[in-house]
């Protein structure tokens, strides 16, 4: 049995805060023995709508990261969380998997919200504590390929943070009563999905109710946040539960893997 768990919050403006938070919800993860924490979208760096403000408090992985990892340091909850990863010149949204203090790598977002990110590149797998897993941020899990490459390696969990702070006519400034996203990855892919969102109060412009849930691979919500609260969702999942053998809901026939390739090629 493993425990995964998502945290729903607002990350604070000044860094020293952040860290704080961060502290304190580490501890109270390491309280409930949660496993697997799943953090949202930008939890480390903030989430930004003007580049000069991503830019500004982007993080360098070989330069400034050390800091950060200072904070993990003695837990040991194995942590996916978001940050705007500075590379050269370039920017990324990106999310950290640390654990006890290591950082184990790092998963770009590949479709973007903000046209000053950079798309990542590639999609690998991770492992820690015996499970295999994937991480899809945000918007990526609008789109079948990110869920499915993770699939196809092994992955059986998907975590995803988020930051679904949108104009008050968004169709996210509500909550739908499913996320049909979130039904299609974990259902295809026979993956379990985990994912933790912002919480930001209606200012006029911009609102997030949270959208934090957990889907199993059946494509079920098993849970989902309150409106507007800070709160972890944690759910237990025994170890025969996580399939690792996908079948022919993610590889296909082989009729329909040919036809793939003959449109790939342009052959139809």
């Amino acid at each position: 049995m493993i425990k995964v768990a998502a945290y729903q919050y607002t990350p604070a403006n000044d860094i020293q805060a952040r860290k704080a938070q961060i502290h304190n919800i580490l501890e109270k993860a390491a309280s409930k023995h949660v496993d697997f924490l799943c953090l949202p979208e930008g939890a480390l760096t903030g989430y930004y709508d003007q580049e000069e403000l991503a830019r500004k408090n982007s993080l360098a992985v070989e330069e400034d990261f050390q800091e950060w990892l200072d904070v993990f340091r003695n837990s040991t909850v194995s942590v996916i969380v978001g940050f705007n990863e500075r590379d050269g010149d370039q920017i990324f949204d990106s999310a950290a998997i640390i654990e006890n203090g290591s950082l184990l790598g790092v998963q770009r977002k590949h479709y973007l919200y903000h046209n000053y990110f950079a798309s990542g590149t590639s999609f690998s797998p991770f492992s820690c504590k015996g499970i295999t897993f994937g991480v899809v941020i945000c918007l990526d899990t609008n789109y079948f390929e990110p869920a499915r490459i993770l699939a196809l390696q092994g992955a059986t969990i998907l975590f995803s943070p988020m930051c679904n702070k949108v104009p008050l006519d968004h169709a996210y400034a509500k909550r739908p009563p499913y996320y049909s996203q979130f039904v299609a990855r974990s259902h295809e892919n026979r993956c379990w999905l985990v994912s933790a969102d912002w919480i930001w109060t209606n200012d006029g412009i911009s609102v997030c109710p949270g959208h934090s849930v957990i889907y199993d691979p059946d494509g079920r919500e098993i849970a989902r946040s309150q409106e507007g609260k800070e709160q972890f969702l944690i759910t237990e999942i025994p170890l025969n539960h996580l399939f690792h053998e996908k079948g022919r809901r993610v590889h296909g026939s082989q009729k329909l893997a040919q036809t793939i390739e003959q449109l790939t090629q342009g052959a139809i």
